[in-house]
């Protein structure tokens, strides 16, 4: 018993932070800053590998900022520009998160794809579409 109302809160306390963290990011966006999404990018250059990273979007800005050292190692992609979205495949949901939206990507490096979750779309292809017009 005790163990599942520890369980019950831990969960209501991680919802809570998350809510809280989301909400922040969304309120600077709206203010016309720079924030960081969290997500996962396959670059062409690893052949289909997810990596760990974020994307920095501002009011003229959508830069890749990688979390490992294998990400670091790959070109980071500019000029993106958004050409479709998707949901993610069942083989790729076992890499990514399966709730997340894949958008898929045109950029000086080839075809990039940004795994993303859908409380953090909104920002993402309003950026995408503000550096695709300039």
């Amino acid at each position: 018993m005790i163990t599942s109302v520890c369980a019950i809160a831990a969960g209501v306390l991680t919802a809570l932070v998350l809510s809280r963290t989301v909400r922040r990011r969304n309120e600077r966006a709206a203010g016309g800053g720079t924030i960081e999404v969290p997500c996962m990018l396959r670059h062409p250059a690893r052949e289909g590998r997810w990596l760990r990273g974020r994307m920095v979007v501002g009011p003229s800005t959508v830069a890749w900022k990688p979390r490992t050292r294998v990400g670091a190692e790959v070109p980071a992609p500019s000029a993106l520009r958004q050409i479709g979205i998707r949901a993610p495949a069942w083989r790729e949901g076992l890499r990514v998160n399966p709730r997340c939206t894949i958008v898929a990507c045109d950029s000086s490096v080839g075809a990039v794809e940004i795994a993303v979750m859908p409380h953090d779309l909104g920002p993402l292809l309003l950026a995408l579409e503000r550096t695709a017009a300039d």
